[in-house]
């Protein structure tokens, strides 16, 4: 059973993730704009602080949720470890763009190459982002997280993994996966993270 703090902040992290990924993806597509390509030099280092804010509250959610819905789970409790490594190696690269390009060193690698390597595993994660919002629900047998947040987060899950699965066999054409990416990872998955946000407010001591 989480404490009464452990609930607070919980809820509180839910809540910055869900509002992070919205911020993070609305940069993206009215500040810098679908056409950029690489890194932004006017709003990348705003992008990057809000991509380390969004992580940061993501991974809080994460070893949380794992206490709150992991004690009789020991699937997602291990899903939930296995997505938090990964997690945590977004958060590192998160703003390792910015750093590269005022970097006060000489550097070989340009803003954009940095970039691309640090989200090199962003496939994968995505992917495990949708397994371990199935598994969250399953383990949710006391139905914490509100109906409408769990129906946001299947709605989530199915289409994150089915778009990057898609990409991953050349399946899906650039113009069929961003409405695809846009209503799973930016619509839905934020309600179901608040949805989760909700669950953790719920409970504590």
């Amino acid at each position: 059973m989480l404490t009464a703090k452990e609930s607070q902040l919980g809820s509180l992290m839910a809540r910055i993730a869900a509002l992070g990924t919205i911020v993070f993806f609305a940069i993206q597509a009215l500040l810098i704009g679908p056409d950029q390509v690489g890194y932004s030099e006017q709003y990348g280092a705003i992008s990057d602080m809000v991509g380390f804010v969004q992580s940061f509250g993501i991974l809080f959610t994460i070893s949380l949720t794992q206490k709150l819905f992991g004690d009789n789970n020991p699937y997602f409790r291990i899903v939930s470890a296995i997505l938090f490594v990964a997690a945590v190696i977004t958060l590192t690269g998160s703003l390792a763009s910015t750093g590269n390009a005022n970097s006060v060193f000489d550097t070989v690698l340009t803003a954009d190459q940095t970039g691309a390597v640090a989200s090199n595993g962003q496939l994968v994660t995505f992917i495990l982002f949708g397994i371990w919002a199935l598994c969250l629900i399953s383990a949710d047998e006391n139905n914490l997280v509100p109906s409408w947040g769990r129906v946001s987060g299947q709605g989530a899950a199915y289409l994150i993994i089915v778009a990057q699965i898609g990409i991953f066999f050349g399946l899906i054409p650039a113009n069929a996966f961003v409405p695809l990416f846009l209503l799973g990872g930016v619509v839905l998955f934020p309600i179901f993270t608040w949805g989760i946000s909700v669950a953790f407010s719920s409970t504590g001591n």
